[in-house]
């Protein structure tokens, strides 16, 4: 689904081939987690390794992640699954979701809209059903307005809080 959704609307920046592999590891854990097997999305500035930060900016191509993020070890241990890394507008700073690398993403409700931003890669992957959690960032709307705009509920956390 996620697949159909991203070629309607660019949501996603690319599919994370080794979450299958993730999968099988933690079905051998004894301790699966609260979130055994659960896929979740991630939005492009957060820290997977091996794979790249961007924040949409095409001097950050070279930015391969050394290691996971706080936030995605996290959820790793809890026996999540990252699958996708979603799209973002350049620098996160912008109410719309484009950059020059990965393009423009869509409005999954009207293609004729922005699902807003900065998050709106993962707005636009849960309002089309192609994802069923995602993470996200918000300083000053980066969840809410995709949220608002995709007919979503986002949750901004307090500070040191996942």
């Amino acid at each position: 689904k996620a697949l159909e959704v991203t070629q309607q609307t660019n949501c996603l920046r690319h599919f994370i081939p080794e979450c299958e592999e993730q999968l099988q590891e933690i079905e051998r854990r004894k301790e699966k987690g609260l979130l055994y097997g659960i896929p979740i999305s991630i939005k492009d500035h957060i820290g997977h390794k091996g794979h790249l930060a961007t924040c949409g900016l095409t001097q950050c191509l070279d930015t391969v992640m050394e290691e996971d993020s706080v936030l995605v070890k996290v959820l790793k241990k809890q026996g999540a699954i990252p699958f996708a890394m979603t799209n973002v507008p350049q620098s996160l700073f912008s109410y719309e979701c484009s950059n020059p690398i990965f393009g423009q993403t869509l409005n999954p409700l009207d293609p004729q809209r922005s699902p807003g931003g900065s998050s709106g890669g993962e707005g636009a992957l849960i309002a089309g059903g192609g994802s069923i959690l995602g993470m996200g960032s918000d300083m000053g709307g980066s969840i809410r307005l995709p949220s608002s705009f995709c007919g979503l509920c986002g949750l901004k956390p307090t500070a040191e809080r996942l």
